[in-house]
């Protein structure tokens, strides 16, 4: 560089408005937090959570298929209930364990539930921080 000067260098990889950057992130979930989303009345035990969305683990590939739209979903942790949410099946993955991984994201969130579900997130992620 001949002059003095900050310019913003662009990403390698990223030439288009159509490629993504990550903003969000979840945060791996400790048995110890007692956390469950409930799809259709069954409740699931959540391995990761972010503000977007939530992994859940199966022992059967019956449970859900790739963009099916999930009603009436309720978020349970603690004493905080968080009922009516709307989540969209985005994809599936075998663990190791034979489990399958099951990612679900939010989708048409009031101004209300982002926050209740950003707070919860953010309790979780401290908690996880804390431990480390």
């Amino acid at each position: 560089m001949s002059e003095d000067s900050l310019e913003f260098q662009p990403m390698p990889g990223i030439n288009s408005e159509n490629d993504r950057v990550r903003n969000s992130f979840r945060v791996p979930v400790s048995h110890k937090d007692n956390i469950q989303v409930v799809f259709y009345e069954e409740p699931y035990t959540i391995i990761n959570i972010s503000n977007t969305g939530v992994a859940v683990h199966t022992d059967t590939c019956l449970k859900f298929e790739i963009g099916q739209i999930i009603e009436d979903a309720a978020l349970i942790w603690d004493d905080q209930h968080i009922e009516g949410l709307v989540a969209k099946v985005i994809h599936c993955s075998i663990q190791d364990s034979g489990e399958l991984q099951y990612g679900l994201a939010w989708i048409d969130l009031s101004d209300d539930d982002k926050s209740k579900l950003n707070d919860v997130n953010a309790k979780i992620k401290s908690r996880y921080l804390d431990e480390e």
